[in-house]
């Protein structure tokens, strides 16, 4: 058992990037069109990952090597925040460098069809820019967490209340946040202010438009961020104002601000603590079963059903929902042609193709680009 329990993770670890690897190589030799080879890497790449993470965290769950885990760290760390944070390392730290591998190998595709100028190191910290942005959210709530007096913790309302503001206070410092990990510059004239006016006609209220990303990465997009009016944030990145007309931006930006027209980062807002709301149900449930909640086992086994039903039953859903209606608003402000046009030139730009089928759409929380098209064919705008 004690073989079984260090091999059967190693190799979950192991074997996925060195899966993405050949596929890599195998696709790059096929005779397909640029952007389904790009398209075909992705969707291994989502498989090797999933295949990672379901054999690697279930295997610690049945080999008991959670518990073991826990006993180490509760034996030498005696503050409750920092177990918490070494526990989490132990256990994840090499999951996440077994998926920076996988990533990395997936990049080499996009880099060679697109012939871009990036060498490896560069990419790796990028794939580390979008960990920190996506893990270090929580592990902040794991320090406020911490932190809670003992009777918070007892009291079930508290705890949502609690959590509840983290989320909305995360959401309102978004645009500060996701400045922190990229460099900024300010949009030209008069690009920048046809945009601003273009943002003020439709009462929406921006603090700046600002530039991102690299031109040499190859990558046209615009983005919105932020749930405060004047505290906003949109970012255009640098391929795209190289490829893109002003119309064509518009479009963009119209499809974003149809996002904050929807409320649907309040939504998003609403549906995290609505998912942790799931989880402790789920905690109470169990205690009042007489389960060992503080069993790791049980603790991640119901983490990570709650989190499964949260993303495919919820998250997912509704992402999709909100890109119909998002780009539904850009066609009532630009028109109809002229968004279709858009997310056309966008999955040419971007060698996307424009079928990727329902499951690839839905992992990756965005319809394809057929599905918005054909959906503003049939929404009579």
């Amino acid at each position: 058992m004690n073989i079984l329990a260090f091999i059967v993770p190693v190799l979950s670890l192991i074997i996925p990037p060195l899966i993405m690897r050949q596929y890599s190589r195998k696709i790059l030799e096929e005779n397909i069109p640029k952007e389904n080879k790009i398209h075909k890497g992705a969707k291994v790449m989502i498989l090797c990952i999933f295949l990672t993470a379901v054999i690697y965290i279930f295997s610690l769950i049945f080999l008991g090597l959670l518990e073991k885990t826990m006993e180490f760290v509760s034996a030498h760390v005696t503050n409750v925040f920092l177990g918490a944070i070494v526990f989490a390392g132990v256990l994840f730290l090499p999951f996440l460098i077994s998926l920076m591998f996988t990533i990395l190998e997936a990049s080499r595709i996009e880099v060679e069809i697109k012939g871009l100028n990036v060498e490896t190191p560069e990419v790796v910290k990028q794939i580390l820019k979008v960990f920190a942005i996506t893990l270090v959210p929580g592990l902040l709530w794991i320090a406020v967490y911490a932190l809670l007096p003992g009777g918070i913790k007892k009291n079930t309302p508290a705890e949502m209340g609690i959590f509840a503001v983290y989320i909305l206070t995360f959401f309102a410092l978004a645009p500060y946040w996701t400045r922190l990990f990229g460099k900024r510059r300010p949009l030209e004239e008069p690009l920048r202010s046809e945009l601003l006016k273009f943002c003020e006609s439709l009462g929406f209220k921006v603090r700046d438009i600002q530039v991102t990303g690299k031109k040499k990465y190859k990558v046209a997009n615009a983005g919105v961020t932020g749930i405060i009016p004047g505290y906003r944030y949109i970012f255009v990145t640098e391929y795209m104002l190289e490829t893109f007309g002003p119309e064509e931006i518009k479009a963009v930006i119209a499809h974003e601000i149809g996002h904050i027209k929807g409320k649907h980062l309040w939504i998003n807002a609403v549906i995290a603590i609505g998912w942790f709301a799931f989880w402790m149900g789920l905690v109470f449930l169990l205690v009042k079963l007489n389960v060992n909640f503080l069993s790791p086992a049980v603790f991640f086994g119901a983490f990570l059903s709650a989190y499964i039903v949260y993303f495919i039953f919820i998250q997912g859903r509704i992402s999709m929902r909100n890109e119909f209606k998002a780009d539904e608003y850009a066609a009532k402000v630009v028109g109809k042609e002229t968004v279709i046009k858009t997310l056309e030139k966008l999955a040419e730009v971007n060698l996307t193709p424009k079928r990727t089928g329902k499951l690839f759409s839905f992992l990756s929380l965005h319809p394809s680009i057929e599905e918005r098209i054909r959906h503003l064919e049939e929404a009579g705008l």
